[in-house]
């Protein structure tokens, strides 16, 4: 059986084209509404590959994101701009880990 090796570069396979979701695609793989897209874009929450484009396309990461943002609304029962205050926090904190795991802190 022969195997082969992939380099990935931040989540993304070398050789592999980004994966782009329609926002119908989106609203489908989240179980919500287009209303809810757009409102997530006019917050700043998301954003799509070409902002002035008249068909908004995303990346597969906002998918994740868009997740997020349903759960701390459901969850926390945040408004839109607590959700947006609150994933800025959370990409903060993360960043925040990464720099420290780089400079040798393993406990994150």
């Amino acid at each position: 059986m022969k195997y082969e090796i992939v380099k990935i570069h931040e989540g993304q396979v070398e050789g592999e084209e980004t994966i782009i979701l329609t926002v119908d695609e989106l609203c489908e793989r989240c179980r919500t509404k287009t209303e809810y897209i757009f409102e997530l874009v006019n917050e700043g929450i998301i954003n799509p590959e070409k902002p002035g484009s008249k068909d908004w396309t995303f990346a597969i990461d906002t998918l994740a994101r868009v997740k997020k943002a349903r759960r701390l609304q459901r969850d926390l029962e945040l408004n839109m701009a607590g959700v947006a205050l609150a994933l800025d926090l959370l990409d903060r904190i993360e960043e925040l880990e990464n720099r420290l795991r780089k400079r040798g802190f393993s406990s994150f």
